[in-house]
């Protein structure tokens, strides 16, 4: 009985894919190879898109074909914290902390925040605008509230200091409904 069992061949049909085994891998293959490439071709494009801002920033143009480091590099352009790069890698909420970042290396060159939709919504155009165009590298804009502090309180000292030595009064809030504007006398 053993014999008999052990001398019969085994079926080979495969049934779930209809015996073309090779055909399914090689396909599977090509979309993975596909899928490599087009990934490849996204890295180097996003490179080239950056690459000009880069080198305006005073950084080396080929950071900005290096993943991830690229981001780091734009954190550090806009002038953020480095640890919002990492905030940057929390799903859902990396999202808000990109689109923060992107607005501030908008600003930072002179843009609004209207560039910043162009830069979320068609990076290929508007950050190849900053990158080509003749748009200078003003500094990083983001300011910590430490920062806003400190240049509030050199804008006062500043004021005081050198404000009448060119004939101009210190600067002092008024009241507007307190102020006397011309033509504004009293009702008759």
């Amino acid at each position: 009985m053993f014999a008999t069992l052990l001398a019969t061949t085994p079926d080979t049909t495969d049934y779930y894919s209809g015996g073309s085994t090779g055909l399914s891998a090689g396909f599977f293959l090509a979309v993975l190879a596909f899928e490599l490439l087009a990934i490849v071709v996204g890295f180097v494009l996003a490179g080239v898109m950056w690459a000009g801002v880069f080198r305006k920033a005073g950084y080396a143009r080929w950071k900005a074909f290096v993943p991830f480091y690229n981001s780091w590099i734009l954190v550090r352009i806009a002038g953020r914290p480095e640890s919002h790069f990492w905030l940057q890698l929390i799903p859902y909420a990396g999202l808000y902390w990109s689109i923060c970042t992107l607005n501030d290396v908008a600003k930072s060159f002179g843009k609004d925040s209207a560039y910043t939709v162009g830069l979320v919504f068609l990076p290929i155009v508007f950050a190849s605008m900053l990158s080509y165009s003749e748009v200078q590298y003003r500094g990083p804009s983001y300011l910590s509230p430490e920062q806003k502090w400190q240049a509030q309180q050199y804008t006062q000292w500043y004021a005081q200091q050198y404000g009448q030595q060119y004939g101009q009064p210190p600067y002092v809030q008024q009241n507007p409904a307190t102020q006397n504007h011309p033509g504004s006398g009293p009702a008759q």
